[in-house]
């Protein structure tokens, strides 16, 4: 190919695309990487979080504030108001940003390995899919993915939820040791233990140590939506090392259309600038990571008349087979003080029902302590009813020292209904279609809600607390997997096992839009082993 603007094009700046791109970089490939939202600095979302009248607040703490510190552009309109189509049964509200380092900025840093049998639902449980590779294919890349994110966790820690001995296999120590727990996860864990639940100590992108130029956190408990310090891992950092190795970013620029030859090869993209302005660019080799919804949506956009389906979709899975962690929860309020919201806002949870042969009949799920002091609800709801002044005051120091919320996440299955589609009827600003979303859930995740009750109930009588709200109304957890699916037959998904769309050899594919199974495990680290073994098959096998 003559006269081309790179060795490879990224598509998304976050995490999978910033580890791909500082990859490549780094073996001297020359790399663009296109981002469709506008860089963002720390110190400014920092301020608009501290300004935000809504952030206390649990109830607005997605809505309101992780949404509202970051930017809402015509060219790239916040998914906290009417851009996500829902046209399901059950909604699918997912919160992702568009910005230079993506959705890690308001990441809750939960960076869990997948366990051996996750990869093998079908064959062992009869359910979903199997994955085309196995936990010890995908194992050293775990290692890595830990390494490039600095990850802290607990060596030797059983995170299968049983109490045993350390699991999943692992070849490498954390790179970081485990924060340490707080005065409420000791006691959770006393007064749970007793009931036969393990505290698991959640693997975690923060520094325990200076890390890079990362500093140890310092527990401000405002990892959503942004850590003040940059403890906190988020995927502008390894844009940052991209650059510096080379890589020339574009931000701004929205790619509306992706184009392949006669031959099946992609041959160029278009991008759209915030003006209207239409822009072409080539490359040998292109890598989508533009997250869940982008990444389909994009896919069946870019449509001509050798192409009817949209880009890498001769099997129709594109946009198919989405999945989540579509969950539960409870407010408890306990009868001591057990005094929440010390250190990140999340890292205590309960795994007993991560797996075991009951994945047959219903989900694998995960039960999560939300470290967080919703005092501006609290204040609302007492003043709502009549309590003012000294009292006021009283309840609220009560209420803050003794409310808890527990919430579980379950595995969901890649059913071909549940899709992604470019809207037919809407668009943005700037004349793109908007996503337009189908989810719904089987009696397989209702029998895992039954489950999770019977815990909740469990967890109430274990802690002498009184419940104040049981919440089922199928909550969105923000991990948007499935939709451009992983496996070796060409006629049932999208890319192979090296993230390699079937009918364009020069595409690849990243993040967890290619997983083929959930887990019911935050899929960020998962995503960026697949990345980074991406990044190896293109430089080492293919020799790009």
């Amino acid at each position: 190919m003559k006269n081309i603007d790179a060795d490879v094009i990224v598509i998304g700046s976050g995490v999978m695309g910033g580890l791909i791109a500082t990859q490549l970089a780094k073996a001297g490939k020359s790399v663009i990487i296109v981002e469709a939202g506008p860089r963002v600095k720390r110190q400014e979302i920092v301020e608009r979080f501290r300004n935000s009248p809504f952030k206390m607040s649990l109830t607005n703490m997605k809505l309101q504030g992780v949404g509202s510190p970051y930017p809402d552009l015509p060219h790239v309109p916040s998914t906290y108001g009417e851009y996500l189509q829902q046209t399901g049964p059950v909604k699918y509200p997912t919160k992702y940003l568009r910005v230079v380092g993506g959705t890690t900025w308001h990441f809750g840093s939960a960076l869990w390995r997948m366990i051996p049998n996750d990869f093998k639902l079908q064959s062992l449980y009869g359910r979903g899919r199997d994955w085309p590779v196995s936990y010890q294919d995908l194992e050293p890349w775990y290692g890595e993915a830990e390494r490039e994110l600095g990850v802290s966790g607990m060596d030797g820690q059983d995170e299968s939820g049983q109490g045993g001995e350390a699991w999943p296999p692992r070849s490498t120590p954390f790179p970081m040791k485990g924060l340490e727990p707080s005065y409420l996860f000791k006691r959770l864990s006393l007064l749970l233990g007793k009931g036969g639940y393990h505290p698991v100590m959640e693997p975690n992108g923060r520094a325990t140590r200076p890390y890079g130029q990362r500093p140890v956190c310092a527990g401000n408990n405002n990892c959503n939506p942004v850590c003040p310090i940059a403890a906190k891992y988020d995927g502008s950092m390894h844009i940052d090392e991209a650059e510096r190795h080379g890589a020339r970013l574009l931000d701004n620029s929205v790619v509306y259309n992706i184009e392949a030859d006669e031959q099946g090869n992609i041959s160029g993209i278009w991008y759209r600038r915030p003006d209207g302005s239409n822009h072409h660019l080539t490359a040998r080799y292109f890598v989508l990571a533009a997250y869940g919804i982008e990444s389909p949506k994009l896919l069946l956009m870019s449509t001509s008349e050798r192409y009817p389906q949209g880009i890498a979709n001769s099997s129709d899975q594109v946009g198919r087979n989405l999945m989540g962690h579509t969950g539960i929860s409870m407010n408890v309020v306990m009868n001591e003080d057990v005094w929440p919201g010390q250190g990140p806002t999340e890292l205590l949870v309960y795994l007993n029902n991560r797996d075991g042969a009951f994945r047959k009949d219903f989900p694998s799920y995960k039960i999560k302590v939300r470290n967080t002091v919703p005092t501006a609800d609290y204040a609302a709801s007492l003043i709502k009813k009549g309590v003012l002044g000294s009292k006021l005051d009283e309840e609220l120091k009560r209420l803050s020292a003794r409310s808890l919320n527990f919430a579980i996440d379950f595995e969901t299955l890649p059913l071909a209904e549940n899709r992604i589609i470019p809207s037919k009827s809407k668009k943005d600003a700037i004349g793109i279609a908007v996503p337009e979303i189908y989810y719904s859930v089987t009696d397989y995740w209702h029998a895992g809600k039954e489950q999770g009750l019977k815990d909740f109930d469990n967890f109430a009588r274990l802690l002498n607390a009184d419940i104040s709200k049981i919440d089922t109304g199928y909550q969105d957890r923000q991990h948007i997997m499935g939709t451009t699916i992983m496996g070796d037959n060409p006629d049932d998904s999208v890319v192979n096992r090296h993230c390699q769309s079937h009918d364009h050899p020069n595409l690849f594919i990243a993040g967890t839009s290619v997983m083929p199974s959930a887990s019911c495990m935050n899929p960020t680290l998962t995503g960026a082993a697949l990345s980074l073994r991406l990044a190896d098959y293109m430089l080492n096998t293919i020799k790009i």
